[in-house]
């Protein structure tokens, strides 16, 4: 008599036809100890198409050259979203929803980093300021200013964090685990550049940002973090420092989805509390939200010309060379944090001290940022690092804004039905 096949687990990766999100697939299949179904959530048919082909063949050669490494075959399947569409996410919400009862990891990966060009200025400037930043940021790229979508969303927010946000809190059902123990994990992969500085409360959109990317990532940060105080129901200051500070921050009013005005905060108050936090309120889950960023990979994001891409590369290896270990540089490797996350254990309390490598890699913490790293010579490390200008009231803040934003959303597809 044979034991029953072990139930699959289930993974969705968001940009999943190229780049860190192609890399966390296959990684994902070869180091779970468990069967899975891969769903490559991608925007453009074609290219997922490839994505999926070429997944395909990558296992079945992995196994035919080496029949003794052992990974259990995928079961790779494709649905389209457009995560910078509301519409898109609702629909692509719908259909997991009716396919799946569980969903054990959802990568919110996709994203974009639009650029016109580089700033050689900066790039002069920093080549004797601080030379080792022109291989570690991104914030040498020229950026336009965000346009709105047709969801009148900020178009980087919207593809970055937003549509993930939808995502995510659409899928909860489905996502909560069966104990604290076996949560449901969403997993961001931000980024290095990240930064507090590059956020305005006021704006946090990022409209009139010059690094919108940067301010995109900044707010992964503070909602990834955030959700995870949510989830697990930590709190801590009875009132946030932003309620009582008198500053003036940007939310949205119930005017209909793609308008927006500014109110200040006093005025905003009761807003708040009669929405997100109503709506959130005692929504203790057995859910994780982790961030993550993938060092420095030589990725096609940001449109710039193939042979800069090259150019870079050849620099990224020399600097890694002398120690500059943030150069992951490959897809592959920048892929790694993402599933080592994705199948490590998880702790249930936040600790108070920065973690040791041990203490990192026998659970997780949900206050830490989980980055890829490679040594001189490839060597892959994982670099954990305290979110430190994380403050709960700007997480809040930012997380309310978002709730209100997708309960109009919410409201609005409800009426069309």
């Amino acid at each position: 008599m044979t034991g029953s096949a072990p139930a699959k687990r289930v993974a969705i990766v968001t940009g999943a036809n190229t780049g860190v999100g192609y890399a966390i697939v296959q990684r994902l299949v070869q180091e779970s100890p468990d069967p899975l179904i891969v769903i490559l959530a991608c925007r453009n048919k074609n290219r997922a198409q490839e994505a999926l082909d070429s997944l395909q063949e990558y296992f079945t050669k992995l196994q035919s050259h080496d029949p003794t490494r052992s990974f259990h075959p995928p079961d790779l399947r494709l649905e389209l979203v457009d995560v910078g569409s509301v519409a898109s996410v609702l629909a692509f919400n719908h259909r997991i929803l009716q396919q799946f009862t569980r969903v054990d990891f959802l990568f919110c990966n996709a994203g974009v980093l639009p650029s016109v060009g580089l700033r050689w200025g900066k790039i002069i400037t920093e080549m004797f300021m601080s030379p080792m930043d022109l291989f570690r940021r991104s914030d040498v790229l020229l950026q336009p200013k965000q346009h709105k979508t047709e969801d009148g969303i900020a178009n980087v927010i919207a593809c970055n964090v937003f549509g993930h946000y939808l995502m995510a809190r659409g899928l909860e059902s489905v996502l909560e685990g069966p104990s604290a123990s076996q949560p449901g994990k969403v997993i961001w992969t931000s980024s290095l550049t990240a930064e507090k500085d590059s956020f305005d409360p006021n704006d946090w959109q990022g409209f009139e940002s010059i690094q919108p990317y940067e301010n995109s990532k900044w707010v992964t940060d503070l909602i990834a973090i955030r959700l995870n105080e949510v989830w697990s129901g930590v709190e801590g200051e009875t009132e946030d420092r932003a309620l009582t500070s008198g500053s003036s921050t940007s939310v949205l009013d119930s005017t209909p989805p793609g308008s927006m005005r500014r109110v200040t905060r006093s005025s905003s108050k009761m807003a708040l509390e009669s929405s997100s936090t109503t709506t959130m309120a005692n929504a203790k889950k057995n859910i994780v939200s982790i961030t993550t960023q993938p060092g420095v990979v030589c990725s096609g994001i940001g449109g710039l010309a193939v042979w800069i891409i090259l150019l870079r590369m050849s620099f990224h290896y020399l600097v890694r060379i002398f120690g500059e270990r943030n150069q992951t540089i490959s897809s592959y490797h920048g892929a790694y944090s993402n599933t080592y996350v994705a199948l490590a254990n998880v702790s249930t309390v936040a600790s108070t001290t920065e973690p040791s490598v041990a203490t990192a890699r026998a659970e997780l913490d949900y206050r830490f940022k989980y980055g890829s790293a490679v040594g001189s010579f490839g060597k892959e490390f994982l670099k954990v690092e305290h979110v430190h200008e994380y403050e709960r009231a700007q997480g809040k803040a930012v997380l309310d804004e978002m709730e209100i934003l997708r309960q109009q959303f919410l409201k609005g597809d409800a009426a069309k039905c």
